[in-house]
């Protein structure tokens, strides 16, 4: 499963044995891939940040004991994963807010649909308040199944690879996966074209 010959793996291990330059180059090719995770997990933009920073603290900090046992973003995916678990369960309450949102979508979102056709405002408008409600239906799920979620969504990680990432059977995975889809076409019914 894991190749040696894996570009992280090899930065990873030169950070270990003390080039610290490794490090950077670790952080450039996923700090915004783990903002993202972060951020559609908890919902709030300042969060995000704070939590991709600590993620990567925690990548820093464990380098000694790093030992490549499978894909590197398997191992960091599992420690982004742990971190938002952890937020959940100090039960901190995590304030989203709705501008914040529109703002980050704006600014973030636009330059995706710059193509021969532009959008009219009003589509534009719709297609935040899809996005928002889809947001939504996605955040009321448990955690393992929005972790599921937008790791295979998001993330476009394998069966295989969530399995690792979540500690559980490709089996439940899939289990997992299927709960939340059924979860979402009951939340989104109201909103889904026969």
């Amino acid at each position: 499963m894991m190749n040696p010959d894996d570009e992280d793996i090899q930065l990873m291990l030169r950070f270990k044995n003390g080039e610290e330059s490794c490090f950077k180059k670790l952080v450039e090719r996923h700090k915004e891939r783990i903002f993202n995770l972060v951020y559609r997990f908890l919902g709030s933009y300042s969060q995000a940040q704070d939590l991709a920073q600590e993620v990567f603290i925690k990548i820093y900090h464990a380098k000694d004991a790093y030992t490549p046992q499978a894909k590197f973003t398997t191992w960091l995916y599992t420690i982004c994963k742990n971190t938002c678990l952890n937020v959940l369960r100090e039960n901190n309450p995590v304030h989203f807010s709705i501008d914040d949102s529109l703002e980050l979508e704006e600014n973030k979102l636009a330059p995706q649909f710059a193509d021969t056709h532009t959008p009219s405002p009003s589509d534009l408008v719709l297609q935040q308040e899809q996005s928002l409600v889809v947001k939504n239906a996605i955040d009321s799920l448990p955690s393992s199944q929005k972790m599921v979620v937008l790791l295979n969504r998001y993330d476009q990680l394998s069966y295989e690879e969530i399995s690792q990432v979540m500690n559980c059977s490709v089996e439940s995975v899939k289990s997992l996966l299927h709960r939340a889809r059924l979860n979402l076409k009951e939340r989104l019914k109201n909103y889904i074209n026969n």
